[in-house]
């Protein structure tokens, strides 16, 4: 089993719900849901092109994936949270917009978000000692992956190469798009499906749950700010 801590936006929300249409599943029930119906887009292409999203779901990471070490429990991470979201307050995204970000799709803060890099990092910070150290696998694994010197120290430290002033909160949309013939118009496509009035609040953090390797990833529970 591994958790995670993630943004996920309030059930039933209009981001929510565009959310779960666009990567086709909803993590908190899980039904697979009839995904949006682009323009000039196939069905197959887009469902192909967000296979490794909607495994996970629709959220922003704030503590990555990780197995609890020995003498940790599931009820020592949620009395954990608990105390952890008691003290905070919402955060607002700042004009969110759809773009890419190394080569897949997100949404992504339009201005600075000073406060959300400091909730992921305490998020990272407060809940490590929970964490057990990679598996000589999962270390390969992020290894291959091209990190600079300054993230494979990350990755060392944390477990995650994407931490301190290496992380960039946003919520992904796809996996890679790279070479793909259609991904202007899937770009253009998000843009319009995702212009939505409703602000994108930060209320909770989500605790997302994998029951096994390569398993989808469930919304287990939210736990509000201010208790």
């Amino acid at each position: 089993m591994r958790y995670a801590l993630y943004f996920a936006p309030e059930p039933h929300s209009l981001w929510w719900d565009a959310g779960c249409r666009w990567l086709g599943r909803d993590p908190l029930t899980t039904t697979e849901l009839p995904q949006v119906r682009l323009p000039d887009v196939h069905p197959r292409v887009l469902h192909t092109l967000t296979r490794d999203a909607r495994r996970y779901g629709f959220h922003a990471t704030l503590k990555a994936p990780f197995r609890l070490a020995e003498g940790h429990s599931l009820s020592t991470l949620e009395n954990l949270l608990q105390q952890f979201t008691a003290q905070r307050a919402a955060v607002t995204l700042p004009s969110p917009r759809v773009s890419l970000l190394r080569q897949f799709l997100a949404i992504l803060p339009g201005e600075p978000q000073d406060e959300i890099n400091r909730l992921a990092m305490d998020c990272v910070r407060e809940f490590d000692h929970l964490r057990a150290p990679l598996t000589l696998d999962e270390l390969a694994r992020r290894q291959r992956q091209q990190l600079s010197a300054r993230q494979l120290r990350l990755l060392s430290h944390w477990g995650y190469p994407y931490t301190e002033e290496e992380y960039q909160f946003h919520m992904t949309l796809s996996d890679s798009l790279h070479n793909t013939d259609s991904a202007d118009a899937i770009v253009a496509a998000a843009q319009r499906f995702f212009a939505i009035s409703e602000p994108l609040v930060i209320r909770s953090i989500a605790l997302f749950t994998e029951a096994e390797p390569g398993a989808d990833f469930m919304l287990h529970r939210h736990f509000r700010f201010g208790g």
